[in-house]
């Protein structure tokens, strides 16, 4: 069992699956992570512009570091574009050499495993 996912519907913070109202009354973003942070709660991934990730019209949750997740805790091969922070997909054109990912935000083509000998 994971952390709650969850969602922010203006100034509250709702639990994704049911709605339940979880908490309201949040002043600013800063106050909502503060909160967010202290509990086992978990917001959906955001790119560097504040836009959330959807795969299927669903939020994508991060748990782990790297482990994505959508909102039914399917667990998707995902990877945050170096560029503009958004969500990379995985290519269809499978080769040994190399792993291509396409952010589905900014368009940027680039391999995973490069980036992070990159680093």
């Amino acid at each position: 069992m994971g952390p709650t996912k969850a969602i922010v519907k203006g100034q509250s913070l709702h639990e994704v699956v049911s709605g339940k109202l979880i908490r309201d009354g949040f002043t600013n973003q800063q106050a909502l992570e503060d909160y967010v942070r202290q509990h086992y709660i978990v917001l959906p991934v955001r790119d560097h512009a504040g836009r959330p990730w959807q795969l299927d019209g669903q939020p994508v949750y991060c748990l782990h570091g790297v482990q994505y997740e959508t909102v039914d805790d399917q667990k998707v091969h995902l990877v945050r574009c170096p560029d503009c922070g958004g969500m990379g997909i995985r290519a269809d054109e499978f080769t040994v050499e190399s792993d291509c990912i396409r952010c589905t935000a900014c368009g940027h083509e680039f391999d995973a495993r490069l980036e992070m000998m990159e680093m």
